[in-house]
C-alpha cells in the first residue's frame, strides 16, 4: 500500500473520531443545557375585549398581584387552584403586569377594532 494513501485513511479515521466526539459532547450536554433552561410557566394571561384580565394557573399559585404601568396595585390574589382561572378587571386600555413570585408576565388590553361590513357591488 502506498503510503500517501495510507495517510489519507488515517486523516480520514481521525476526522469520524473528531466528529463523533462532538456529536457525543453535543448530545450529552448541550441539549440537557437546553433543555433546562427552558422555563415552564406557571400561568399565563391576556386580556379580553372587555378590559378584564385572565389568569390562566398551570400550577397551583399564591400572592398574585396585578400592576398598572405606574406600578399601581389593581388586583391581588393570595390563592389561585392549578388548572383555574381568576379575573381581574381593570378601568382603562393600557398594559398592565401580572406577577407571581420572580415571574412577571405584561398583558396589553387594547381597545378592539371594530370593522362594519361593506357590500360589494
Amino acid at each position: 500500500m502506498d503510503l500517501a494513501k495510507l495517510g489519507v485513511l488515517l486523516i480520514g479515521i481521525a476526522l469520524i473520531i473528531i466528529a463523533s466526539v462532538f456529536l457525543h459532547f453535543y448530545v450529552t450536554y448541550l441539549s440537557k443545557t437546553f433543555q433546562t433552561s427552558y422555563m415552564v410557566r406557571p400561568f399565563t394571561s391576556h386580556c379580553s375585549f372587555s378590559r378584564v384580565i385572565i389568569i390562566e394557573a398551570h400550577q397551583e399559585l399564591r400572592d398574585i398581584r396585578v400592576f398598572d404601568n405606574s406600578s399601581n396595585l389593581i388586583c391581588s390574589f393570595d390563592k389561585i387552584v392549578k388548572n383555574s382561572e381568576e379575573m381581574c378587571n381593570v378601568k382603562y386600555y393600557g398594559v398592565y403586569m401580572v406577577q407571581h413570585t420572580e415571574f412577571k408576565d405584561v398583558v396589553e388590553c387594547s381597545i378592539p377594532v371594530v370593522t362594519e361590513p361593506r357590500s360589494v357591488d
